[in-house]
């Protein structure tokens, strides 16, 4: 009776051994060494980038600036839109009602509008029926503005509504931080428009 023999094992197995009448199964040796801990704690701590404007966005005075004015544009629209009234009408007519016979280049300098985009405002007003202009008696030169009875009446319901859109600012953010708020935009409109930086070398 021939005696059975356990089969060869191909490189890198162990031959098996027979245990009773079982075989052992081969066991695979991996020659490779397992990567060693002490290698990744000789790689340099990773060092966090700063932020690119030294801050996060919403920390930057500049940026909610430019929020803030978009979202009093929309405020502005959603109430005046339909009546066709954009912020520069809204002032220009206000001013007429609170100085009646000012001049065209006098109202130009108290809202600090140029002439040249003072002029087809005065045009879409006076075409809307809303102002009257005429020669200056004192200076030929200027144009006196005024507001038609059909204007006044129009520039009253949109007093009556911006007042009501001031209230709901108030009513937003309290009286105490409206006024702050206030207080802090006229400081910074007196900022230099063009600033020294070199002063903080």
């Amino acid at each position: 009776m021939t005696r059975a023999t356990a089969p060869k094992a191909p490189p890198g197995l162990q031959a098996p051994r027979p245990s009773g009448n079982i075989l052992e199964v081969p066991v695979a040796r991996d020659d490779r060494e397992e990567p060693s801990l002490s290698n990744e704690s000789k790689r340099p701590p990773r060092t966090a980038t700063p932020p690119a404007f030294g801050a996060g966005l919403e920390n930057l005075m500049g940026y909610n600036l430019r929020r803030a004015h978009g979202v009093q544009k929309a405020r502005f629209a959603a109430v005046f839109g339909p009546l066709g009234v954009r912020p520069v009408t809204l002032s220009v007519l206000g001013t007429i009602y609170d100085n009646p016979g000012m001049t065209q280049a006098d109202l130009g300098k108290r809202l600090n509008i140029k002439r040249a985009n003072m002029v087809p405002v005065m045009v879409e007003l006076e075409g809307r029926g809303l102002i009257l202009r005429r020669q200056s008696t004192s200076d030929r030169r200027a144009q006196v503005v005024a507001l038609t009875p059909s204007g006044k009446r129009f520039t009253v319901k949109l007093l009556a509504l911006h007042d009501r859109l001031e209230e709901d600012l108030v009513h937003s953010l309290g009286l105490r931080e409206r006024d702050q708020l206030l207080a802090l935009l006229k400081r910074f409109r007196r900022l230099a428009p063009e600033p020294d930086l070199s002063e903080l070398e």
